[in-house]
């Protein structure tokens, strides 16, 4: 009885509630502030209640097994798709990571599309060298992945059905490189499941660079327990796909690429959502990408992605809620909240009702500029703690994929929140910015069986 009293009491001090009823029990108005605490309060509740099964996917993520498939025959062929600019570094690093994949060769074909490439830049060169199909593309009016990949199949078009020539197609960025089962794990998620699409477990080739690269690897890890994984283990196949390292079933591009928004990637997870197919994720295909050095590329990068959500949510949500009132399906409502901009709310609707309230003590001689501040610096340290336990939560789920050494962990715990903390000031600044697509320089080149030899090892020490 004294918990539910407790609940009753907490929830009416929540909403304002108690403040209109001490006014009306002593018989004095209504102050403002109780009705501006009840609308702020009941919208925030709302919110909450709509979203509370992260929660739940958030302990999924923590305790729950990864999903694996059974073993399928290696008979489906498969077409890599590349696009790359001025990655004369790092494209032979992952052709050559797909050309040591223990799936057939005969069944594997790469194309890759040259992008805007520099003068001098041999990135064409050797893709050609190494047995790609390539072609070359000169374009500066649209010159990003999405319009690159669109004007990629056109060309293909001419030699091959896309449809029935390839079971399906894997997108890679150049400077991923792939476990050497990458291929063959996919296909077991392919052929058991008969997924629209899959993505692999994204690692990192270069975590231990610096700080910077450290705090950006989380960050995925991070996005893996808290949302990847539940989906995969609770069979919602709702996956929202980022970028590389993720392959598409034939039919979804019989017609050719046509996604081609600042985040192309969004976009298609989106709409495949929208049309009910089913996303599916392979924990066991792990691929490791290269994470910017330097923290001028790493706030354009996370400044571009912020945009691109915004602008997917704001153009293709409507599409997918009117999409799951029509046929209602949990893959739709979650993917809806996926892309919904939480960092923006979470951050300026409480903001919002502390200088509302601020206006409203002040017109009255009140001084509340303490209890402003108040709430400021309350909101910040509460998030920095949140922070702090999110990260040492992550890395010691993911530790044994994580590639740096336990000082290193150590060290990233204090600096993590600050990372996440600076997300609220890059998604209000994409709200005033024109963020356009940019490549981002690679230049790491790393053996993946040496990083799979180092997990791997890391394991049996933990066992």
């Amino acid at each position: 009885m004294e918990f539910w009293t407790f609940c009753k009491d907490w929830l009416f001090g929540f909403l304002g509630i108690n403040l209109i009823m001490d006014a009306l029990e002593n018989g004095y108005e209504i102050p403002a502030q109780a009705y501006v605490q009840l609308v702020f309060s009941c919208v925030t509740l709302f919110f909450g209640v709509l979203t509370a099964y992260r929660a739940f996917y958030l302990l999924v993520g923590l305790f729950a097994k990864q999903r694996k498939y059974p073993e399928q025959k290696k008979e489906n062929r498969y077409a890599f798709l590349l696009s790359a600019r001025n990655e004369q570094a790092v494209i032979g690093n992952l052709i050559d990571s797909i050309r040591a994949l223990d799936y057939p060769q005969g069944l594997i074909d790469i194309y890759l599309v040259a992008d805007n490439c520099s003068e001098g830049d041999k990135t064409a060169e050797i893709a050609r060298e190494k047995g790609c199909i390539v072609y070359e593309r000169h374009d500066q009016e649209h010159a990003r992945k999405g319009y690159a990949l669109e004007f990629m199949m056109e060309e293909m078009k001419k030699r091959v059905d896309l449809e029935k020539d390839y079971y399906a197609y894997v997108l890679c960025d150049s400077d991923n490189v792939l476990a050497p089962d990458f291929l063959s794990k996919i296909n077991d998620a392919f052929v058991a499941e008969n997924y629209a699409a899959v993505s692999g477990y994204r690692n990192i080739k270069n975590l231990n660079e610096n700080w910077i690269t450290a705090l950006n690897g989380i960050n995925f890890y991070r996005n893996t327990l808290s949302v990847i994984r539940p989906r995969s283990v609770l069979h919602c196949h709702s996956q929202a796909y980022a970028g590389t390292g993720f392959a598409l079933r034939s039919r979804i591009l019989k017609d050719g690429w046509h996604w081609t928004e600042i985040v192309e990637d969004c976009q298609l997870s989106t709409l495949l959502a929208s049309e009910e197919e089913n996303l599916g994720f392979c924990e066991e295909a792990e691929f490791y990408d290269e994470q910017p050095s330097s923290l001028k590329i790493s706030f354009r990068q996370r400044l571009r992605w912020a945009k691109g959500s915004l602008i997917v949510w704001w153009k293709y949500g409507p599409k997918l809620m009117a999409s799951f009132f029509k046929r209602p399906s949990w893959q739709k409502y979650d993917l809806y909240w996926d892309y919904f901009p939480f960092t923006l709310f979470s951050f300026l609707w409480p903001f919002l009702y502390q200088v509302i309230s601020l206006i409203m003590i002040l017109c009255t001689g009140v001084n509340a500029w303490p209890s402003f501040f108040n709430y400021l610096i309350s909101t910040v340290v509460g998030m920095y703690i949140g922070g702090f336990v999110t990260a040492a939560a992550v890395l010691i789920r993911e530790w044994k994929r994580v590639h740096f050494k336990a000082w290193q962990a150590f060290l990233m715990l204090f600096l993590w929140p600050l990372y996440d903390l600076s997300g609220i000031f890059l998604n209000i600044a994409c709200l005033f910015t024109k963020t356009v697509w940019k490549p981002i320089p690679h230049k790491v080149v790393a053996d993946p069986k040496a990083l799979v030899k180092e997990e791997q090892d890391k394991i049996k020490k933990r066992s």
